[in-house]
């Protein structure tokens, strides 16, 4: 159970941790552009600027922003920012798959579902573990070679749904069975 906390604690601390060494890098590095839609409405992904207006993203404009300040931002996401996420979806992951797996343990399933390894409840926090990872990858191939932008772009949204997609999915696992933990005593094995 003090694994579930601290767990749980780290992964909520750690983004608090992340805006803090940003913040250096700039507002696009800051705003985390690539890991996240800066104009949903028509689906563009833009780089903020510093001063004046957002430009859109694309092969000339990401390989004109990885040059600003002679690479510094650039450098700052891909070594400073890129790490903590990796460390984040580590702690957030682990938090997901511990508290399912706890959880899990703690229901007494029907005799259908009893059957079932405690190990299946993993499933979906190393999804989102894959699809987060796969993400911070494909950011660091945009940052040191921007002319993948063509290649890699598509890549990075298909990574980046599935992210959301898992990371959604588990926490409604676990919710789902936090609240049959409490339901135990009445889930008898058939």
């Amino acid at each position: 159970m003090r694994s579930i906390i601290l767990l749980a604690m780290l992964a909520i601390a750690l983004p608090f941790i992340i805006s803090q060494v940003a913040m250096p890098y700039g507002v696009a590095v800051s705003l985390r552009f690539l890991e996240r839609p800066t104009n949903s409405e028509d689906h563009k992904y833009t780089i903020p600027a510093e001063s004046d207006k957002a430009v859109d993203l694309t092969e000339d404009a990401l390989m004109n922003w990885t040059q600003v300040k002679g690479g510094s931002l650039a450098h700052g996401y891909a070594t400073r920012v890129i790490p903590l996420d990796l460390l984040y979806l580590l702690l957030l992951g682990g938090f997901l798959g511990v508290a399912s797996a706890t959880l899990a343990g703690m229901i007494q399933w029907p005799a259908n579902l009893s059957r079932l390894p405690i190990s299946a409840f993993w499933l979906l926090p190393a999804l989102y573990i894959f699809f987060d990872f796969a993400e911070d990858i494909s950011i660091l191939v945009l940052l040191n070679w921007p002319p993948t932008i063509e290649r890699m772009f598509g890549v990075l949204t298909v990574f980046r749904a599935g992210e959301l997609a898992a990371v959604l999915a588990a926490f409604a696992q676990v919710f789902l069975l936090c609240g049959l933990s409490f339901l135990w005593p009445t889930i008898r094995r058939s």
